[in-house]
C-alpha cells in the first residue's frame, strides 16, 4: 500500500476509534472531517451511477444527483458544520445553490471518459446528447451544462463518487422538466437522465 493511501487509511482508523470512544465532541470532529450520516444518506439516496462497457473497456461512468430541495437543506447543515459558519455567512454561501434548484431541476453530474478530449458536456460542439425525461415522456434539454464551480476538494467532501478520472458539471434543466403536464406511464420513473454519444448511452431514473 502506497504511504499516502496508508497514512490516510491510519487517519480514518484512529478518527473512527476516537469518536467511537471518546463522546459527542469526538463525533463531531469526526463527522467534520468525514461526513455526517444524515448528509451522506441524503446524497446517496439521490445519487444514481451507470457504467457503459464494451466487452472487458469501460466506454464512460455517469454518476448524478438531483439537487432537490431536500439535498439543498442537507448540504447547507453539512457545509456550515465544515467551515463553522453563522447563519448568515451560511445562507450566503448556499443562496446559490437554493436560488438554482428553486429555478431549475438541477443536478451535478460526474462523468468518467478513457478519452479526457470527449469529456466535454459544456462545449457548445460536444458529441454527447444530455436530455431529462419527465415520467409522461415529455423530453427537455439543458438550460445550461457547466464545469463545477466548486474547488475539487470540496467536489471530492460533497460528491465522494467523483474522483480524480471524472470531470464535474452543474446541470439545469427548465423547471417545468419536473413537473409533469399530464398523467405519468404506468411504472415510468418520476425523472430520467438520459446521456448519449457515439460512446455509448446511460440512463439515470429517478421514483
Amino acid at each position: 500500500m502506497p504511504d499516502t493511501l496508508r497514512r490516510a487509511a491510519l487517519a480514518v482508523l484512529v478518527l473512527a476509534t476516537v469518536a467511537a470512544g471518546c463522546g459527542p465532541r469526538s463525533v463531531a470532529l469526526y463527522e467534520k472531517v468525514m461526513g455526517s450520516p444524515s448528509y451522506r444518506q441524503v446524497t446517496e439516496s439521490a445519487t444514481r451511477t451507470r457504467e457503459v462497457h464494451d466487452g472487458l473497456d469501460t466506454r464512460f461512468i455517469l454518476s448524478a444527483t438531483w439537487l432537490s430541495k431536500p439535498w439543498v437543506a442537507a448540504f447547507a447543515e453539512e457545509y456550515s458544520n465544515i467551515y463553522y459558519l453563522d447563519t448568515a455567512r451560511r445562507e450566503q454561501v448556499i443562496s446559490r445553490w437554493r436560488q438554482e434548484s428553486e429555478k431549475h431541476v438541477l443536478f451535478f453530474v460526474a462523468l468518467y471518459v478513457p478519452e479526457e478530449k470527449w469529456n466535454d458536456l459544456e462545449k457548445p460542439g460536444t458529441l454527447w446528447s444530455l436530455r431529462l425525461v419527465r415520467g409522461d415522456e415529455v423530453d427537455f434539454e439543458p438550460a445550461y451544462v457547466r464545469k463545477s464551480s466548486m474547488h475539487p476538494e470540496e467536489i471530492v467532501r460533497f460528491f465522494p463518487y467523483s474522483g480524480t478520472w471524472y470531470r464535474a458539471y452543474e446541470v439545469a434543466f427548465p423547471r417545468e422538466a419536473g413537473e409533469p403536464a399530464g398523467a405519468p406511464r404506468a411504472g415510468s420513473p418520476r425523472l430520467k437522465l438520459v446521456l448519449s454519444g457515439v460512446e455509448g448511452r446511460a440512463v439515470l431514473a429517478w421514483q
